[in-house]
């Protein structure tokens, strides 16, 4: 599965020339699981990352490519939560390791990922709200004021995620990649996660259409440009 494979390169790139911190994944190290659907007021949070006209921005890439894939790990680009004391530009990217889904079946690679992708809604950490747009690649956290003062930090947090991806017995390694700056390339960043989104559409319309005539495919500039994609539906017309 290597689709994504250039989304994963260029996201690496974009944050090349930027500081960062990295963390090992420890499982026992994770933040408090709260109540889900937690709601914090604003009277109770201490600031918001991607509040309104602030930059917010998340997306999952996944590749059974073991060198594009550091191992468990947390990787943070600018301020931790204790360090914050305003609201800010906020972006979470996950970058996963699986074995090779095609294994399964095209139909079976599809359900993996969209299965994989939704285990973001399963994360729910005790003073951290976390807010996702379904018609966006947008997510703010709102972040409360108790939750600081109990230590709350992006390290806790990525353990957090990763433990829940993790969960999927087709995940072997996470990544997660926090930033905070207030100068990232969140704009391209925001172009990588419409690319990403892009191809796991177009990787569904060729499973519920594989006979479709490509030159008059919607998809067909994504299939054209995404490495692997005309393959994989020259595999599927075969079949």
């Amino acid at each position: 599965m290597k689709i994504y494979d250039e989304i994963i390169i260029r996201t690496k790139e974009l944050l090349s020339d930027s500081k960062m911190r990295v963390f090992e994944y420890n499982p026992n190290y994770t933040a408090k699981i709260g109540k889900k659907n937690e709601m914090i007021l604003v009277r109770d949070a201490a600031y918001e990352m991607g509040e309104g006209s602030l930059p917010s921005v998340s997306y999952v890439a996944i590749t059974d490519n073991g060198k594009l894939v550091e191992g468990d790990r947390i990787f943070l680009f600018g301020k931790d939560l204790p360090e914050i004391k305003q609201s800010s530009p906020f972006a979470r990217i996950a970058v996963l390791l699986t074995d090779n889904i095609l294994e399964e079946g095209e139909q079976g690679a599809y359900s993996i990922i969209k299965a994989i992708e939704l285990k973001k809604y399963d994360v729910f950490p005790e003073g951290y709200m976390i807010r996702v747009s379904a018609l966006s690649n947008r997510e703010q956290v709102r972040v409360s004021r108790n939750a600081l003062k109990n230590g709350l930090n992006f390290e806790q947090i990525g353990n957090l995620f990763i433990s829940k991806y993790k969960e999927n017995k087709h995940v072997k390694a996470v990544t997660m990649i926090f930033v905070t700056l207030p100068d990232a390339p969140y704009a391209e960043l925001e172009h990588l996660a419409d690319e990403s989104g892009k191809i796991t559409r177009a990787l569904n319309h060729i499973i519920a259409d594989f006979k479709m005539n490509c030159r008059a495919c919607e998809w067909k500039p994504v299939c054209d440009k995404v490495e692997g994609m005309k393959e994989l539906h020259s595999k599927m017309a075969r079949q």
